[in-house]
């Protein structure tokens, strides 16, 4: 069974900032989709269902919704390919804590269909600094 293991110092992206109306992406989501694609380092991909663990250290932690820091990391995942699809994604742990920098770690994870339960066999990690 797969995992892998990501932690980026970059400011997480709301949903609410990447898309104009309901259709057109803007130009910060752009931004962030290229900078998120360079970071994150060529990875195996996890196949079938999977579980996802986000942690956002945030200097302002009160000023954002926990679940919309998480969709567009959802499909930037899909895009480097680490994940089929963001529909196979069958459980998720989110957390979002107070920090004097701006970071992200994510963990993904293959279920086990068996037993029902997150079973991980197998860990790499990766550090990434940005910037911002």
């Amino acid at each position: 069974m797969n995992k892998i293991d990501v932690e980026l110092k970059i400011k997480p992206l709301s949903i609410n900032q990447c898309f104009q109306g309901r259709r057109y992406k803007t130009r910060n989501y752009d931004d962030y989709i290229k900078e998120f694609l360079i970071l994150l380092p060529k990875r195996t991909q996890i196949k079938g269902e999977i579980g996802i663990k986000m942690m956002f250290w945030l200097q302002n932690s009160k000023r954002c919704d926990l679940d919309n820091l998480c969709k567009p990391i959802l499909d930037i995942l899909v895009k480097k390919g680490y994940i089929q699809d963001d529909r196979m994604v069958q459980e998720i742990y989110l957390k979002k804590v107070k920090s004097e920098i701006d970071n992200i770690s994510i963990q993904i994870y293959q279920l086990n269909q068996n037993y029902g339960i997150s079973k991980i066999h197998r860990s790499r990690a990766v550090s990434v600094q940005t910037k911002r």
